[in-house]
């Protein structure tokens, strides 16, 4: 492809120029308010309130910063689910419920967030009752480590937008691989940022289905029985999300039938 024509190279010049960074992020402020005024909820990120709280300073779970709408929608796009009725979608770092609205409009059986801050799903349990706009769902959402998440046994689809380090990772991974060893099903991993995809990657039940516009999408593979559904793997690129979240949590669940 020429140079002219591929967008990989020119569009960091254009970001560089003049105005453009100031433009860019006057853009996510204005798509991040006008999702939560659609919607009738608070997504949204206050950094002051979490330095208050400590939060960007934890090095193990990181700080809240909401995916951008278009980010997320476009990733639903691309999933190659045949039958999206028949798996239920689980946002790991779910926040405030950014994510779980977004994936309500995609058809998913059912909807859970892993959230560990105790303020983050009250404001999400809160969104949840309140949302307008929304296709009707289930929605639930578990005040728990990550790490102590046991996966239901059925189709899954599991979300990761950089929620914690990669020590996190690897015990959530492991709950996975024990889950897939007694009980082989569908399961897709999607990781909207590359730094643990290392683990993905090392990980033999599981096969990187799609890298590119930074996430990667794995599928559950087994040596004795293989998904039907394949999708060749794009090239990866990188996406950012800030670090920085805490370790201690009480298990407590609220669902919600909107």
């Amino acid at each position: 492809m020429p140079t002219f024509l591929n967008s990989a190279a020119w569009q960091p010049a254009i970001k560089r120029m003049p105005g453009v960074q100031r433009v860019i992020d006057l853009s996510v402020v204005v798509e991040d308010w006008w999702f939560d005024f659609y919607h009738n909820v608070d997504t949204s990120s206050q950094i002051s309130d979490q330095k208050i709280l400590g939060w960007p300073t934890d090095n193990v779970n990181f700080h809240y910063l909401p995916i951008r709408p278009k980010c997320a929608r476009r990733v639903l796009r691309e999933l190659p689910l045949k039958s999206r009725g028949e798996y239920t979608f689980v946002d790991f770092g779910s926040g405030k419920g950014r994510m779980l609205l977004i994936a309500a409009q995609c058809g998913f059986r059912r909807l859970c967030g892993i959230e560990l801050r105790k303020e983050l799903h009250d404001q999400a349990c809160r969104n949840f009752r309140h949302c307008h706009n929304v296709e009707t769902c289930s929605f639930e959402s578990l005040n728990m480590d990550a790490a102590d998440y046991e996966c239901p046994n059925e189709k899954l689809v599991l979300f990761f937008f950089n929620p914690f380090a990669s020590e996190v990772m690897a015990k959530v991974l492991r709950k996975l691989i024990a889950s897939l060893d007694r009980c082989f099903r569908d399961v897709w991993v999607v990781l909207h940022d590359p730094s643990c995809a290392y683990l993905a990657d090392r990980t033999p039940q599981l096969r990187l289905q799609v890298a590119q516009n930074g996430y990667r999408i794995y599928r559950s593979t087994s040596s004795t029985r293989e998904p039907e559904e394949t999708s060749a793997p794009s090239s990866p690129s990188d996406c950012t999300k800030s670090n920085l979240r805490t370790e201690t949590a009480s298990a407590n669940a609220a669902s919600f039938n909107d």
